[in-house]
């Protein structure tokens, strides 16, 4: 009976020696190399883009536009992509434009911009009266792959406009996102 225990105890060891052989030896056929794998952020990278449809136009041509505010609501007005943090800023590029018949000019003042609360990005909005120093409408928005921004064009007060030439008075508005 020992003989027998014996005998047990030597194949099962035999084997545990065969099967640690065999998997050293398929261990050994490997090899491995490592390899860099870098992300380079270095590039601060930010885009505006304009939507389909930029044009604003204020409409007064009945006695009842003149008595309320108006707001023309642009939706998807322009998107913008950041890796930072970012502010953006809207300022007019010259005065609007002057009639002949009406030299003096319209204040750019008359028109508020501002940035609809449904698509702040993370950022804080502001109401600005229009104005060739560019003035902030968000910061700190957050960074984006494509951050949509849908803007009102407001004229709360259309008392400027009393005793205006009939014309279209017009000025250029730009959008500037900067990285903080």
């Amino acid at each position: 009976m020992l003989m027998k225990k014996y005998m047990h105890s030597l194949i099962a060891a035999a084997v545990a020696v065969f099967a640690t052989g065999t998997t050293s030896l398929a261990q050994s056929s490997a090899t491995s190399q490592p390899v860099t794998v870098n992300i380079d952020l270095s590039a601060s990278v930010i885009s505006i883009a304009l939507g389909a449809t930029p044009t604003v136009n204020f409409v007064y041509a009945s006695a009842a536009d003149y008595t309320a505010p108006k707001t023309v609501s642009k939706p998807g007005h322009f998107t913008v992509v950041s890796n930072r943090n970012y502010t953006i800023t809207a300022a007019a590029q010259t005065p609007f434009t002057v009639v002949a018949t009406d030299p003096t000019p319209l204040s750019l003042g008359v028109v508020n911009i501002s940035v609809d609360p449904a698509t702040l990005n993370g950022g804080t909005p502001a109401t600005q009266a229009l104005s060739q120093t560019p003035a902030p409408i968000i910061t700190n928005a957050v960074p984006t792959v494509g951050a949509v921004y849908n803007i009102n064009y407001a004229i709360p007060d259309a008392t400027p406009l009393l005793g205006r030439s009939a014309s279209i008075y017009s000025t250029t508005v730009v959008y500037t996102a900067t990285q903080l």
